[in-house]
């Protein structure tokens, strides 16, 4: 249950974390420490109907990343672009994405969530369709670049609409299933993918793809009769000018980290990576101006001071860091490694997925049982996994799919589930009551804002010690033809002791933030 203003207090948070008097500012909870940030009593409650269409609505947010992800390499063959191209097409949207995601919460509590979710997914799934019309590089980057600003529109007024309208008990079950949906969706969309890509040439699969994905977010936008709207009765400010600081030091950010290493590092990536300092130091002091003013900036800094919530955030990021890269690298390795096809690849891939959806439905009962400690247990967990698997890889040394991977996939999907779903409950629990739409929206913040770091930096080291290991070949697909796969083998073993050593980080910050639980 999310603590109130008090009781946040109580935990450490100063009384500046009380949220603004103005009333386009303020939030219920701030007047009255017992109220809760759900909508008024005579609005109409979520049915199971309405939470099954919400979910289908964030299916396909992160159905076209596993499933982009798994066809990289056709779309970097037909549009005559190397490794760091693809990368770009998958960083353009999960960064835009992460950049919109806060003030599209607030835009939501201000305008009506469901409103929110119909101009998205119309703008989603005509987008989606469009990527798969594009003929230049160029132009697929600023499509997936509006595709993720669409989803950052309605991806909020999902998890917020079943906060606010949904009774106890389908809102437990909703936060759950909402959890394990993204993962579950990243899978489904590399099997579909798969299956399109045996189907038909892969110049044309990969755009046969997108309107896959187009179709998904206009279906669930026929169903959204069975969503409650809802608004905030006393909405938060917009904060614009904090808005655009954090998405443009966003992109400033990303782009050259994942341009930049394989381009021998040129003169804009490194002024790129100087203005997104620049840009983020200015949106961190602005932030905190706009607080002593007593408005309410996109990140309160007085919510970042309470322990439990900055150290989950963090916790966050480095988990999609790891996951974002992983799934890449997997799709990257087994195509040029193995001369896996698009189907082989996502079978690779699955056992990871079902164990990540077995392990998230049986969740409520292990952490009522262990405890915030079970996040420790977890990360500890991954680190084997992904050590395990580098061995595995370094043994075979890129000739064949070894057997002995899949248990090793499963228990990762497995062990990650029981990371991430305890410290998005954790985070939601610690948060003053109404910040707590801020916390949600930072959290997916900063998934999406990993994910892409992770295709980025992870993703870009891969690549950068599989071609010096292998020589030219060791990047690509000619791999496995010509049977330099080593080189790869190395490169994925590389990247997978460093995302071993961010599960040890994790572990260690998860071990404070249980030593807090257990202290508040």
């Amino acid at each position: 249950m999310t603590p109130s203003i008090p009781a946040a207090v109580a935990q450490g948070v100063p009384p500046a974390t009380t949220p603004p008097s103005s009333p386009s500012a303020t939030s219920p909870s701030a007047t009255n420490p017992s109220a809760s940030p759900r909508t008024p009593s005579d609005a109409r409650a979520l049915t199971a109907g309405g939470l099954a269409v919400l979910l289908l609505a964030f299916l396909p947010v992160n159905f076209t990343f596993g499933a982009v992800n798994l066809l990289v390499p056709a779309i970097t063959a037909d549009l005559h672009t190397g490794p760091s191209g693809g990368q770009l097409v998958l960083s353009a949207y999960t960064t835009t994405f992460a950049a919109g995601l806060v003030i599209s919460g607030r835009l939501g509590d201000r305008y009506g969530r469901r409103r929110l979710l119909v101009i998205g997914l119309v703008a989603f799934g005509s987008l989606a369709v469009l990527t798969g019309l594009a003929q230049s590089l160029t132009a697929l980057v600023a499509l997936r670049a509006a595709l993720g600003l669409a989803a950052g529109l309605f991806t909020p007024q999902v998890l917020t609409t079943i906060q606010a309208t949904a009774p106890a008990a389908l809102r437990t079950r909703g936060i759950i299933l909402f959890t394990a949906a993204g993962a579950v969706a990243s899978i489904a969309g590399q099997v579909v993918a798969g299956a399109i890509a045996v189907s038909m040439p892969e110049h044309l699969a990969w755009r046969a793809v997108q309107g896959v994905t187009g179709a998904i977010a206009l279906l669930a936008l026929t169903g959204l009769r069975a969503v409650p709207e809802s608004r905030s009765p006393a909405p938060l400010g917009l904060d614009l000018r904090g808005a655009a600081l954090l998405g443009g030091g966003l992109v400033a950010l990303v782009v050259p980290l994942t341009l930049g290493p394989t381009a021998g590092w040129p003169a804009w990536s490194l002024g790129l990576l100087g203005a997104a300092v620049v840009i983020l130091t200015g949106f961190a002091f602005a932030q905190r101006a706009t607080e002593r003013r007593g408005g309410l900036p996109v990140v309160p800094p007085s919510v970042l001071r309470v322990p439990v919530v900055r150290i989950g955030l963090l916790m966050t990021l480095l988990f999609f860091v790891s996951y974002g890269a992983f799934l890449y690298e997997v799709s990257q390795y087994a195509r040029a490694a193995w001369g896996a096809d698009g189907w082989d690849v996502a079978m690779v891939t699955l056992g990871f997925g079902g164990g990540f959806l077995v392990a998230a439905l049986v969740l409520p009962g292990i952490l009522g049982r262990v405890g915030p400690r079970i996040m420790v247990y977890a990360a500890s967990g991954q680190a084997v996994a992904l050590l395990g698997i580098a061995l595995v890889v370094g043994l075979d040394g890129g000739r064949s799919a070894p057997p002995e991977l899949q248990p090793l996939l499963i228990v990762l999907g497995a062990v990650q589930a029981l990371m991430y779903g305890p410290a998005l409950q954790t985070v939601l629990s610690r948060t003053p009551d109404w910040a707590a739409g801020v916390a949600g929206g930072l959290l997916t913040t900063l998934q999406q804002l990993g994910i892409g770091l992770g295709v980025a930096l992870l993703g870009g080291l891969f690549h950068a010690v599989a071609d010096a290991a292998g020589g030219p070949a060791g990047g690509t697909a000619a791999a496995a033809a010509t049977g330099s796969g080593s080189g790869l083998a190395v490169g994925l073993v590389t990247a997978l002791a460093v995302q071993a050593a961010c599960a040890v980080v994790f572990a260690l910050l998860a071990h404070r933030v249980a030593r807090h639980s257990a202290a508040g």
